[in-house]
């Protein structure tokens, strides 16, 4: 057995504007996503046994996170088998091929995988502005010590609530929420530059707010009993990952208390800053 190539790529979390990523919305009224690549890897590594070459997966995330681990895995698969190392041409590629699956979703998880950080991300047409938010180390600490992200082992089927929230918009629904998402995820933005983890908690908050109006199976009941919880032990705003309809939800407040009352549920993260990594 030989290893032909062997990379990398992180999976991510969104703070603030997903679904405005997606190409009906996008073109019509321009999006914007704050996400964060965080340290929870997909790796692959493409093989060569005698007369056959494949590819192989490994991966420590859950199943239906929410954190963009399918996107994340089509950045991975191209950047074994593509003679490329240019992040941007992988990551529009992986958006490219899930869109000629008929898959309702946005670029938001491709660009998480492939350059990884905090980025803030404007979407018009097919042009992708990607901003990388330079923060103080110290100041990216202390938002890790304040946010916790726990599973809540619910179901995650993204194209079908990312589906079911743009047929909504094509009916004149619930445009105003999710305008009002893009405008939070500018808003946060300028929350952490300015190092204002209050305001950054109050978006988060507000956002979950907004978006639970696009559909009704955005936060189901499962979710909303966690997110409860949350709130009850020590936590400040709660934010559903990704499309939401299950997956993970992302706490901000007291880590010590939520992760003492989450315990084997809390999915243990630092940001990631390198994004996809070719390790051979």
């Amino acid at each position: 057995m030989k290893i032909i190539k062997k990379t990398r790529v992180p999976v991510r979390i969104d703070f603030a504007g997903g679904t405005t990523d997606i190409a009906y919305f996008a073109n019509k009224y321009g999006g914007a996503v704050l996400n964060a690549a965080i340290n929870r890897y997909v790796l692959g590594k493409l093989v060569r046994k005698k007369t056959r070459t494949h590819l192989e997966y490994t991966g420590r995330i859950p199943t239906s996170s929410g954190l963009g681990t399918s996107g994340a895995m089509n950045v991975l698969w191209l950047s074994l088998i593509q003679n490329t190392k240019d992040k941007k041409e992988l990551a529009d590629m992986a958006y490219k091929i899930e869109q000629g699956m008929g898959i309702v979703g946005g670029k938001q998880d491709h660009y998480a995988a492939a350059f990884g950080g905090i980025n803030f991300l404007e979407f018009k047409r097919d042009k992708v502005i990607r901003t990388p938010l330079k923060l103080k180390k110290e100041f990216v600490s202390e938002l890790e010590d304040n946010l916790v992200l726990v599973y809540t082992g619910l179901p995650h089927l993204e194209s079908n609530a990312n589906k079911n929230m743009i047929d909504n918009i094509k009916k004149g629904l619930h445009v105003k929420n999710l305008i009002r998402i893009r405008e939070i995820a500018k808003e946060m933005k300028k929350a952490l530059l300015k190092k204002d983890l209050v305001e950054f908690s109050n978006l988060l908050n507000e956002e979950t707010k907004n978006r639970k109006e696009l559909d009704k199976s955005v936060i189901p009941p499962g979710a909303e009993q966690i997110i409860k919880e949350g709130f009850g032990c020590g936590a400040t705003a709660a934010k559903i990952c990704g499309s939401g309809n299950g997956g993970s939800i992302l706490f901000f407040g007291n880590k010590k208390r939520l992760n003492s009352h989450f315990g084997r549920k809390v999915i243990d993260f630092k940001f990631d800053f390198e994004g996809l990594k070719f390790l051979s």
